[in-house]
């Protein structure tokens, strides 16, 4: 008991001395200083994870709208090839009605078909140009000028009544060819005037074939040939 109240006694001694209170102190600072720093690395890391949190977040959500945006190009591809399958069906379809009615010599079926714009271009100078290239007609921009001079810009009666856009005659009647559509009399004009051409001037060579009475005709293309070079 006697080394007991001994041990307590030095003790207390040594807490309440000047050294003993700094050693103390020294000790709670060091502790408080601890702890706080501890807080400090949880808070960090609490925000870390937060961060970490919504890139993932970000991630996800730029993933899923990259997936998005791909499968509404894949639907509007899809939708674009039923289009062209579906409009590709229509022309197959009325090809085969075109057949059929020709078959029989049906002219008013014919003209029906004919005439429907979805089916066959209307006639315009883009439309016509088109026309005489795929024809691979030489020398489509004289050729152009012939149809437009002859028709007085697609105005004349044979024109419009008869689809003839370069006043092809029949050689044994003298009358006007008649085409079912304008495109028709374009590919006749090889057959019936560009199939005897060899090469050289091309406007000469009209000339020199009496492709048409006037006298001043190759001067008329001429300055209708100027004309579509300024649209």
């Amino acid at each position: 008991m006697k080394y007991l109240t001994l041990f307590f006694s030095l003790i207390l001694g040594l807490t309440f001395t000047p050294q003993g209170k700094a050693q103390f102190y020294t000790i709670t600072r060091d502790s408080k200083q601890v702890i706080n720093d501890i807080r400090n690395i949880k808070h960090q890391e609490e925000i870390r994870g937060q961060k970490e949190t919504q890139t993932e977040t970000d991630t996800l959500s730029a993933e899923r709208e990259v997936e998005i945006s791909t499968e509404r190009e894949r639907s509007l591809d899809y939708k674009k090839a039923r289009e062209r399958y579906s409009v590709k069906s229509n022309k197959n379809l009325k090809r085969k009605r075109l057949r059929k009615d020709t078959s029989v010599n049906s002219k008013d079926s014919v003209k029906a078909i004919l005439s429907d714009k979805h089916y066959l271009p209307e006639l315009t100078v883009g439309n016509l140009i088109a026309e005489i290239k795929k024809q691979e007609l030489k020398h489509p921009e004289i050729v152009l000028a012939q149809a437009i001079l002859e028709t007085g810009w697609f105005t004349s009666p044979v024109c419009k009544n008869k689809n003839n856009l370069f006043g092809l005659t029949n050689p044994r009647t003298k009358e006007y060819y008649e085409f079912s559509h304008w495109t028709e009399s374009v590919k006749a004009y090889y057959t019936k005037v560009q199939y005897r051409y060899k090469g050289g001037n091309y406007l000469y060579w009209l000339r020199d074939i009496g492709y048409a009475e006037a006298p001043n005709y190759i001067q008329s293309l001429t300055r209708v040939i100027r004309t579509l070079r300024k649209l």
